[in-house]
């Protein structure tokens, strides 16, 4: 993380905040018993997508044509764990939903 811009170090820590910000209050609405499960799984599902979204700050700071061309290698981690990560959140989220829809 020495590497990064200050820019790119607060996209990381924006990320970061924000999937602790969803996951706090996922749980807290389950436990409080103001949600059901799929609203769990879909508050979790998003938390886990936006913290692994840190993992590649420059993403945020290149032309679109270009971050979609070329593969940026993220930070603390290599880049299959990071898609294991951001598949597995997007994997929560569409499970809670389809059992939103479902039930």
């Amino acid at each position: 993380m020495n590497n990064l811009l200050l820019k790119e170090k607060l996209v990381v820590l924006f990320c970061w905040g924000a999937g602790f910000f969803f996951l706090s209050t996922g749980w807290y609405e389950f436990l409080t018993s103001q949600s059901s499960l799929s609203n769990l799984a879909i508050s979790t599902g998003v938390a886990i997508t936006i913290f692994s979204t840190g993992f590649t700050p420059k993403v945020f700071y290149m032309p679109i044509r270009s971050a979609l061309k070329d593969i940026q290698s993220p930070i603390l981690v290599n880049i299959e764990t990071q898609q294991y990560i951001t598949l597995s959140g997007i994997v929560i989220s569409s499970i809670g939903l389809a059992t939103q829809f479902l039930f």
